[in-house]
């Protein structure tokens, strides 16, 4: 995994952790950024990324980069569940040490919070 990438780019855990839901309006046919073909609709206006609805759960959306890390393919594409997971959170360190990650440290905490 790279040093020089923020750890939300070279991680990859909470991708196959956690279901993302949300609004219809987020997806590209509809204004948003997620690409239609990414996601299935839930119900109504709420739709869902392909692959975290039933366990084991690894989010469409997750990539295997040539470089060894893996990350989300869309970052800049991603709904706002995605965006609004807390980095360096309970959650966050909680899915790292279940993927047998070390929780990041204060000084890794620092800086990347320190470079956003």
């Amino acid at each position: 995994m790279s040093q020089s990438l923020h750890p939300c780019l070279s991680c990859g855990v909470c991708c196959c952790n956690y279901r993302v839901e949300f609004s219809v309006y987020e997806l590209q046919s509809q204004g948003g950024t997620v690409p239609d073909t990414l996601a299935h609709e839930v119900s109504g206006n709420r739709w869902r990324m392909n692959g975290t609805s039933h366990f084991p759960i690894r989010c469409v959306a997750l990539t295997d980069f040539s470089d060894g890390h893996k990350g989300c393919g869309i970052y800049e594409q991603r709904s706002r569940p995605c965006r609004d997971f807390p980095f360096a959170s309970y959650g966050c360190h909680d899915t790292r040490s279940k993927y047998g990650l070390p929780a990041l440290s204060e000084e890794e905490v620092r800086r990347w919070s320190e470079a956003a």
